[in-house]
């Protein structure tokens, strides 16, 4: 094969078929990827009408991702790698759906890695109760051994919070704060915060430029969560947080990116 036939082949390969071939039968291939079946099996189990799920054989087969063996439908190699993807495609964008309305309030400047996105749950401010959303973040604090986090803005209750927890429990906690925010916290909240930088547990670290997001990573006994609290205007739009190893270990990545920039 020379190099121009190589050359058409691979800028012919653009995908445009198997995508449309997935988008609509992807319940078929995922019907045969769990274990070969019969046309009539397909029929019960994708709950479709006989003439649909032949226009469905026939395409997966023209894309080679499933094969009929012995009168049942199996799928390819390429099929099974195929399913994969469009299924983990599938799920983060019905994630970045349901979170579209939260994350367009962080700056597309500096986008949220997709790890984080995988596995995320979303909690949402309610407009009755604007601080509702921070409970469950709240909730992991007081029961965490490690914080780490990055602060762009800050509620006045922030400090309280902070109080509260290396009051009542042993919990090591480092924070990055943008300058100005410190600053005011400061005239805010003076006694809170000079006795939490007094204290040993505590390490407070100012940052001079602008901080990406609320980001924060808190260990327990038994798991660790990464989450962004996200904020506009003022007030709390909600908060996601994500258990998974990935999402954790980007959420340390970005944290210690700007610790060692800060002072």
């Amino acid at each position: 094969m020379d190099n121009a036939e190589t050359a058409t082949i691979a800028d012919s390969g653009t995908g445009d078929e198997l995508r449309d071939v997935l988008h609509k039968r992807s319940d078929i291939l995922d019907a045969v990827a769990d274990r070969p079946r019969t046309k009539p099996e397909l029929i019960d189990i994708v709950d479709k009408s006989r003439s649909t799920i032949d226009r469905g054989v026939d395409d997966l087969e023209s894309v080679d991702c499933i094969e009929r063996r012995n009168g049942t439908y199996h799928p390819t190699t390429k099929g099974r790698l195929a399913l994969a993807e469009y299924t983990d495609f599938t799920e983060i964008t019905n994630r970045l759906e349901t979170a579209g309305g939260i994350l367009n309030h962080l700056s597309s400047e500096n986008p949220v890695s997709r790890v984080f996105l995988e596995g995320v749950t979303i909690h949402s401010s309610n407009p009755h109760v604007p601080g509702a959303a921070l409970e469950e973040r709240n909730e992991l604090l007081r029961s965490s051994t490690r914080m780490v986090g990055l602060t762009p803005t800050a509620l006045c209750s922030f400090p309280d919070t902070l109080t509260e927890v290396v009051r009542d429990q042993s919990i090591t906690i480092e924070i990055v704060v943008e300058e100005a925010v410190f600053e005011s916290l400061s005239d805010v909240k003076s006694d809170r915060i000079t006795a939490l930088v007094a204290h040993d547990d505590v390490t407070f670290y100012t940052f001079e430029g602008t901080l990406p997001y609320a980001l924060w990573v808190m260990e327990q006994e038994d798991d660790t969560y990464a989450g962004i609290t996200v904020y506009e205007n003022g007030g709390v739009q909600g908060v996601l947080i994500n258990d998974t190893t990935e999402a954790v270990d980007w959420a340390e990545r970005v944290y210690r990116k700007y610790r060692t920039r800060a002072k």
